[in-house]
């Protein structure tokens, strides 16, 4: 009796085939794309972030000051000599923490009110072709930003005139922010500062200013 073999194809056939370079094609096409576009969008996302919490800082700091109302005077302790000429320049630890304390949480309050954003890349983008640039359809990424503030206080003396020095008081704001982005993150470091006080000194006046009380020739 004649008996035949028959050798199982375990390949699928043509449709296992076609899938299988349909998803080798789809998996390079989305590496290809997700390349070209994360630093697209981490990069619009940081410029996004920094334009907006600066100007969130800034604002905060504005408006803290006007309900404080706080003076030079709150700020620096000036002691003068026998001759009329200042000694000893000091900060006012207590005013200046209470003010650094403030400023922190209002600029955080600031941006937590701003709540989540939208950044918008247009597809063609990705082609890094000129005359395809901002063209085509926008997709939209949302960020949800999240920031960390430390807040210091910096002094500056600036000449003003024959025996005059301006006494100017800042406010500098670090803060680090991140962008929560689906499938994206990125962070970013910024910095803004405001004057907050100034004087006019007039006389011979030391050119640096301490926390502790510190003499001056």
């Amino acid at each position: 009796m004649l008996s035949r073999k028959y050798k199982r194809d375990n390949s699928g056939g043509p449709t296992f085939k076609v899938a299988a370079v349909f998803l080798a094609l789809f998996t390079v096409g989305f590496i290809f794309v997700d390349a070209r576009l994360r630093p697209l969008v981490t990069e619009t996302a940081v410029y996004k972030l920094k334009s907006l919490i600066t100007a969130a800082a800034n604002e905060a700091i504005i408006e803290e000051m006007g309900k404080t109302e706080i003076t030079y005077g709150d700020l620096i302790n000036l002691q003068i000599d026998e001759n009329g000429q200042v000694s000893i320049l000091t900060y006012n630890s207590l005013e200046v923490n209470r003010l650094k304390s403030k400023i922190t949480s209002s600029v955080m309050e600031k941006v937590a009110q701003m709540g989540q954003t939208d950044i918008y890349i247009p597809i063609f983008n990705i082609t890094n072709i000129d005359f395809l640039h901002n063209k085509g359809p926008r997709l939209r990424f949302r960020i949800t930003p999240s920031v960390y503030v430390e807040t210091d206080i910096e002094s500056s003396f600036e000449n003003t005139g024959i025996n005059q020095v301006n006494h100017q008081i800042f406010i500098v704001l670090k803060i680090t922010s991140s962008a929560l982005i689906p499938n994206y993150t990125t962070t970013t470091q910024i910095q803004t500062k405001v004057c907050v006080a100034q004087t006019v000194i007039i006389g011979k006046v030391p050119n640096n200013i301490s926390d502790n009380m510190q003499y001056f020739d």
